[in-house]
């Protein structure tokens, strides 16, 4: 077994984790999960939506994650790079939305 096979494995443990981690944070509704360093500044009313966003998004970001460390495990050949730059395509958009919700619940940047 060599390190993408690892690899792979690594980021399928970890894509599986992240969404739990996503349906906590959505299902607990404790903005200091979400880890984000302006949590406080959300207002009581935006609570509710601001934690679902997050949650939404770190689950999406998981699934995907999980998708496409399964895809690498079965796939051969010269498909594995373009799946790996996937990765770092959905970790950007991932790091947009974040962004996103934060400059929509918390008025800064």
């Amino acid at each position: 077994m060599g390190f993408t096979e690892v690899f792979d494995y690594i980021i399928l443990v970890l894509g599986v984790a992240i969404i739990i981690y996503g349906l906590v944070v959505l299902i607990k509704q404790k903005p200091s999960l979400t880890l984000d360093y302006n949590w406080e500044k959300v207002k009581d009313e935006d609570i509710k939506k601001f934690t679902a966003a997050y949650g939404i998004s770190i689950s999406i970001m998981g699934l995907f994650m999980t998708l496409l460390a399964i895809s690498r495990i079965f796939i051969e050949g010269k498909y594995r790079g373009f799946i790996f730059i996937l990765y770092f395509i959905a970790y950007f958009i991932f790091m947009f939305i974040t962004k996103r919700i934060r400059i929509r619940y918390t008025n800064s940047d």
